[in-house]
Order: C-alpha cells, then structure tokens, then sequence
C-alpha cells in the first residue's frame, strides 16, 4: 500500500530555515564564550518546533485512509468515512457525520481566499481523485459517528529530540 504525503513546499522551506537558524544560534550559545547553557537548550526547543510545524505537519493518502498531522498528532479515518473533499476555505476533509478535519500546512488565509488557494489546488486534486476511487471501491455506512483513530508521534519526536540535543549537549560537555 502506497502512502502519499502532501506538504506545501513554502509551509516546509520557510520553517525548516528557521528550524537551522535557531540550532546554528543554540550552537552559538553553547560555546564556551557563553556561561549560560540553559538558553542554548531553550533555543533549540525552538527548531523542533519549526520542524513540528513545517516538516512534519502533513496529510498522507493511501487508498484506504486518510490522516492529517498538526504538531506530531495525527488523526486519521477511513475514506469510506469522508463524505467530501474541499478546498473552499483551507483543504479540508468534510466528514459523514459532520465534522471537519484539517491541516496547519493547508489551513485557511487571507491571501488564500482571494487566490483560489492556488498552493492546495495539487494536494486537493490528489486527495479528491483518492476519494472517489476509495467510494467507489469500498462500501461504507452512511450514517452514525464516524471512527478517528489519534496518534502522538512521539518515535519521529524522539528522533528529533536525539538529533537537535545529543550534538548540543556534547558542545555543552566540551565547552565547559
């Protein structure tokens, strides 16, 4: 089973450098110039959330479900459970029972509005075409509560925090 991943490629870009530019100033403020590592380790918590909000918010398709990720908590359903996809205001999944589900990367804007969405326009044709193509291959219950499965990430956020802090700390131990 194929998994797709949207992202926007200026909702990854414009966090990931800010990501980078708040690790390169933690590295900075670990140095031994500095006698205060508690705001290096401060700093850095700021690149893992640059990157929780730009890299790893995304949706992902496969052909049997569909889950948004917004700051490493993913909710997913099953597309027999999406009763529409739109891009009206923001993507968003409308839901059978009702509900909406949606992503910070492709959440709604001032700019969006009176640009059609433009930078959606890809991920909601793809997520579209995957809708139809699950409705018309799967059955699904038309009434009733619909079933979300939730999930922390917490192995990506554990990588993360390996990667930005375990190089940091031993900048800190060398340094002192």
């Amino acid at each position: 089973m194929e998994t797709r991943v949207f992202r926007r490629p200026a909702y990854v870009w414009f966090p990931a450098a800010a990501a980078i530019t708040s690790y390169v100033c933690a590295v900075l403020l670990a140095g031994p110039w500095d006698a205060e590592p508690a705001a290096a380790l401060a700093v850095a918590g700021a690149s893992i959330f640059f990157w929780a909000l730009g890299w790893d918010s995304a949706v992902r398709s496969t052909d049997n479900h569909v889950s948004f990720t917004n700051f490493l908590v993913t909710t997913t359903v099953a597309w027999t459970d999406v009763h529409e996809v739109d891009v009206h205001d923001g993507l968003t999944i409308i839901l059978r029972d009702g509900l909406e589900m949606g992503s910070v990367a492709f959440g709604r804007s001032l700019l969006g509005s009176f640009t059609g969405y433009r930078t959606h326009q890809r991920a909601f044709h793809l997520l579209r075409e995957a809708q139809l193509k699950a409705s018309g291959t799967q059955g699904g219950n038309s009434k009733g509560q619909v079933l979300r499965h939730w999930s922390f990430e917490w192995r990506r956020l554990l990588c993360a925090l390996a990667v930005v802090y375990g190089p940091l700390t031993v900048i800190l131990v060398l340094s002192r």
